[in-house]
């Protein structure tokens, strides 16, 4: 037998005995968090919630998904989904367990089908969209568009710079595909990891699949362009464990032979996403976020709201984009509108900027692991004082910058 681990002092409990320590630390943070893994829940939703996992024989964490109680509240959650985004009668829509990267598998699985003449396409746009084409690769023949600027330097030629050009980039891809049929193309409109956006989806012949875990509600979605949309609910509509698969009803029963049934399209379509237990609580909570949503002014106003924020921080960037401190990561026509992403001119300036959004206590703005830099998550859920007291920084920040250079040698 091996020798026994010291334990680990971030999963011991805390003097209580009842919360880990690591976990007891952050729940008494103050301050707010940008983290881009997940977005914060408004006050009233989080309130909401808290009570309904209050104990007892009503509460939402013993709720069998079997009974006509949880049937009632997908069936809102979906209706208020559909009110929300417009989407179309020939769309289903399918709650399923796991993260959005669970579908960078199921997509292959479900679309692809037995043609041994056909190919994926995948747009590359930046990290997670390569993501998608290394685990689509395990399970069919992919072909992968490149935008030029994407894998050399940002702003170069090659890529399109207004929104209807970014629209022809599926028709290019097309263009592209000589010698084989596609089977459909898939693209990430909003990079979490680049700071990157597409303006519009791509225009394409074949079915378009999109990753829509980022931006999901924070804009509208044209369904004349896409056939098939996921995104996990923990960013911008709820907590982690739900992803919500949108799927033209023409796509469904096209599993390849040996797709397991809970991860066929067409068979929980069938099953009204019921053929396994469904994550029963973020179920609850997306119906919460989408009904706080709703009755804020919907999609829209969610726009509105991100575009006003955008601009807050864009202006109170300016003076330290002037100096080279703050350089945006993406050329203006790809900036990300929800996580628009920056780098520091050095590790010294780096370091003395978190110091800064530490004292503030503005928490979890650093970049992708591996991209570095700084990252500002916008999400639905997260408090106007959050977006204004991360202005004060940027802007404060770039003054102190801009003295500590002054009084330079």
């Amino acid at each position: 037998m091996g020798s026994r681990s010291s334990p680990d002092p971030q999963l011991s409990t805390s003097a209580s005995g009842r919360v880990p320590t690591g976990l007891a630390a952050w729940r008494t943070r103050p301050g707010f968090s940008f983290s881009a893994a997940a977005g914060p829940l408004p006050t009233a939703v989080a309130d909401e919630v808290a009570e309904a996992c209050r104990p007892g024989p009503g509460s939402i964490l013993s709720l069998p998904f079997t009974t006509s109680a949880y049937r009632s509240l997908q069936a809102e959650t979906e209706a208020c989904l559909r009110r929300l985004l417009a989407i179309p009668d020939e769309f289903v829509v399918l709650f399923m367990a796991g993260g959005a990267s669970t579908q960078f598998a199921l997509v292959p699985m479900n679309l692809y089908g037995a043609d041994t003449g056909a190919r994926a396409v995948y747009i590359d746009s930046g990290h997670w969209s390569r993501r998608a084409i290394a685990e689509a690769r395990r399970h069919c023949p992919v072909h992968v568009c490149a935008l030029a600027a994407l894998t050399a330097a940002w702003g170069g030629g090659g890529v399109p710079e207004t929104a209807a050009a970014q629209a022809r980039v599926g028709m290019s891809v097309l263009e592209d595909a000589v010698g084989y049929r596609p089977a459909y193309v898939h693209v990430t409109p909003n990079e979490t990891a680049d700071g990157l956006q597409f303006a519009r989806l791509p225009v394409t012949q074949a079915p378009l699949v999109a990753d829509l875990t980022s931006e999901l509600l924070t804009r509208a979605i044209d369904w004349q362009r896409l056939d098939v949309g996921y995104a996990g609910t923990q960013k911008t509509i709820g907590t982690p464990g739900l992803t919500l698969v949108i799927i033209r009803r023409s796509l469904l029963g096209h599993a390849r032979a040996g797709t397991p049934r809970v991860m066929d399209y067409g068979a929980q379509a069938e099953a009204e996403s019921r053929l396994c237990t469904p994550p029963v609580l973020p179920v609850f909570v997306a119906h919460r976020m989408l009904h706080w949503i709703e009755a804020a002014g919907g999609v829209a106003a969610m726009a509105v709201r991100l575009a006003h924020r955008h601009a807050l921080v864009t202006a109170a960037m300016a003076a330290g984009e002037d100096v080279g401190l703050y350089r945006w990561s993406a050329p203006s026509a790809w900036r990300s509108q929800v996580n628009p992403c920056f780098q520091l001119p050095d590790e010294e300036t780096a370091r003395r900027f978190f110091a800064a959004a530490d004292a503030t206590d503005l928490h979890d703005l650093g970049g992708h692991p591996e991209r570095g830099g700084v990252r500002l998550s916008l999400y639905n859920g997260l408090a106007d004082d959050a977006v204004a007291a991360l202005a004060g920084l940027l802007s404060g920040f770039a003054c102190s910058e801009a003295g500590r250079c002054h009084q330079a040698p």
